[in-house]
């Protein structure tokens, strides 16, 4: 918009001068994100890095925190830019935020279902990542996991047991209790040693199936022990998608998956294939663990430890269409 000042000069007749107004400066974009308690309290404290991170790769947004509640993120749609913490996104410029399994690295994706994931769908080659920087890499992060526990195989597949047992869902290519007894027929020698999930709730009639196959087969066990144990002394591991499965892979444990997952490309997985391939990959040559694990996490993660990590962050928002 432009003025019109009247300018008195020395008693002579007014003149018409124009005046340009300065532009006001652009409002800040807003990013609005859901978080639960406590951790919504220590993301607003700046305790919480991951945050700390997108703050500065996002310069001239306000970080607008809110809580994890159901009328809050029914509301996401029409605030605008809006991030969720493992909730499926409801709307156009809403995305999930997800921890890739271990500190310090997350995704950031446009669903919460770890099968639809970007990585999921990408093609895994070995050949063209560095030797040395993935074995140097796998060589300190696996003490981290395992400590200085030996690696060994004591004859027994690890059933790490997720929720629903008799459910067959849409993401499954069988139910857990129907996996439990495929593995048992396709392995017909070793034990299999199962344990619950600690944060699953479990019906009576799950706990009742587990007995009955416990009473029907002796190779069968249902025990509590740490996970990261078996995963130590195990074979291999079964399951549908449990990231128990995943860990499996720094001490080079080879898996079974039953279910669509994000980390499937060096399993045998009954769900990408069918069930004879996938029992059958568990003879195949062994895999790549160091270029894997390395193509996962390094190339195919935001890494909050990064010196670049607020550029990993803009990438995977400008892939989702962000305007930044």
């Amino acid at each position: 918009m432009v003025s019109i000042v009247l300018v008195q000069y020395d008693g002579a007749p007014c003149a018409i001068q124009a005046e340009t107004p300065k532009p006001e400066p652009p409002l800040p974009e807003t990013l609005h994100i859901y978080l639960h308690s406590p951790l919504r309290e220590a993301a607003e404290a700046g305790e919480v890095n991951i945050f700390n991170r997108l703050q500065v790769a996002l310069p001239g947004w306000r970080l607008v925190y809110h809580p994890d509640k159901f009328v809050e993120r029914s509301l996401a749609p029409g605030r605008g830019f809006g991030l969720f913490h493992m909730h499926e996104p409801n709307g156009a410029r809403v995305l999930c935020l997800r921890r890739a399994y271990h500190y310090p690295f997350w995704r950031i994706e446009a669903t919460n279902e770890r099968w639809h994931f970007d990585v999921t769908r990408a093609r895994f080659e070995a050949g063209a990542i560095d030797p040395a920087a993935a074995r140097g890499w796998l060589r300190r992060w696996r003490p981290k996991i395992f400590g200085e526990a030996p690696v060994t195989q004591e004859g027994f597949v690890f059933l790490p047991l997720q929720g629903k047992l008799g459910e067959h869902r849409s993401f499954q290519s069988m139910s857990p209790l129907a996996m439990i007894e495929a593995v048992l027929e396709r392995d017909p020698v070793r034990e299999l040693r199962a344990t619950l999930h600690p944060k699953e709730a479990y019906s009576p009639a799950d706990h009742q199936a587990l007995a009955a196959l416990t009473a029907r087969f002796s190779r069968f066990q249902l025990i509590q022990a740490d996970a990261k144990d078996l995963l130590a002394r195990c074979d291999y591991v079964a399951s549908e998608n449990s990231s128990v499965a995943l860990t499996g892979y720094f001490a080079a444990k080879r898996a079974v998956l039953f279910a669509g997952s994000d980390f499937h490309h060096v399993a045998g997985s009954v769900w990408r294939d069918d069930l004879a391939t996938a029992f059958a990959s568990l003879e195949a040559p062994e895999p790549d663990w160091p270029a894997y694990l390395w193509w996962f996490f390094r190339q195919n993660a935001i890494n909050g430890g990064d010196p670049d990590c607020e550029a990993q962050i803009r990438a995977r928002l400008t892939r989702h269409g962000w305007p930044l």
